[in-house]
């Protein structure tokens, strides 16, 4: 998608869709989207007919997983499930994937499964084992209903109006060979998922609000620079999203993206009160991940000194 072919995208008439169902959401306007490695065009699609922050944020949510796993099925709803007990580092993934006649049995529990009680297809980080004194994961593609995986949500009640969540139990979890992804799981995406999915989770909010500020006639100094913004974003999914040099990008994004959130003011005055309380306008847009951006900003810049 180019940026000619993305602003036409923008600016096309644009209703939101407020059906109240999530899953219904994310199945009526995101299959039949052309496929591309930045999965943003299927984001754009999907985020112009949000109603609110949540059906925004789960668009970038979906899209950054597709960007990870390109050849997720078109119409599947998708969950990413990393976190245990210990959080997502790598050294306190304890599920195990083990090998059993032509396949393997995955075993374990996980935490914070977000979007994994609407998913149809489920990624799941597991250990095959240590090597040199370091875990060694692999994803794992699962899907919803196979035997031995149940869900519990009980541990969420505190969280309505996010995205789903729910701990995954995997008991004796049959697993084909051809659904174990080969490569290192904490370099090809878990290290980059944060990150990825921020971008596209921001990006999302910016294209619902682009939507919102059109009909409520928002000033359109906003507008614009929301389309700016959202065109940036772009900018960053056509890079690897891993080097410095893309690191530096997404800084200066996340930078402006906050400076006009923070500009917005008055503008909600014009949004019905029902609408506004939808977006949630005190929450901000950024991720909250800001302190291991922090990090990897200061990292970038410091492969790039002058010698």
């Amino acid at each position: 998608m180019t940026p000619a072919s993305l602003l036409d995208l923008l600016l096309q008439p644009a209703s939101p869709d407020h059906s109240g169902d999530l899953r219904a959401f994310l199945k009526q306007w995101g299959p039949g989207t052309p496929a591309s490695s930045s999965a943003f065009e299927r984001l754009v699609q999907v985020a112009l007919r949000a109603d609110g922050r949540l059906n925004a944020g789960s668009a970038g949510h979906q899209a950054a997983i597709r960007r990870l796993f390109p050849t997720t099925p078109d119409d599947a709803i998708t969950a990413f499930c990393v976190s245990e007990d210990q959080g997502p580092k790598p050294s306190g993934i304890l599920s195990t994937l083990t090998p059993k006649g032509d396949g393997f049995v995955l075993n374990g529990r996980k935490r914070w499964g977000s979007m994994s009680p609407l998913a149809d297809l489920l990624y799941i980080a597991a250990s095959i084992g240590q090597k040199d004194g370091r875990n060694q994961l692999r994803m794992v593609k699962v899907a919803t209903g196979s035997a031995g995986l149940s869900l519990d949500s009980s541990g969420y009640g505190a969280y309505a109006g996010h995205m789903p969540i729910a701990d995954l139990i995997l008991t004796d979890l049959a697993v084909q060979a051809s659904d174990v992804i080969e490569a290192d799981a904490y370099e090809a995406f878990i290290k980059p998922f944060r990150l990825v999915e921020d971008v596209y989770n921001t990006a999302g909010t910016q294209i619902g609000l682009l939507t919102l500020g059109r009909t409520h006639g928002w000033p359109q100094e906003l507008l614009e620079d929301l389309i700016g913004l959202i065109i940036h974003a772009h900018a960053i999914s056509q890079t690897p999203m891993s080097r410095p040099a893309d690191v530096l990008l997404m800084s200066a994004y996340f930078r402006a993206s906050s400076a006009l959130w923070d500009r917005l003011g008055a503008a909600w005055d014009l949004v019905p009160e029902a609408e506004r309380a939808a977006w949630s306008p005190q929450t901000g847009t950024l991720g909250v991940a800001a302190r291991a951006r922090e990090t990897r900003r200061q990292q970038a810049w410091a492969s790039f000194q002058v010698a």
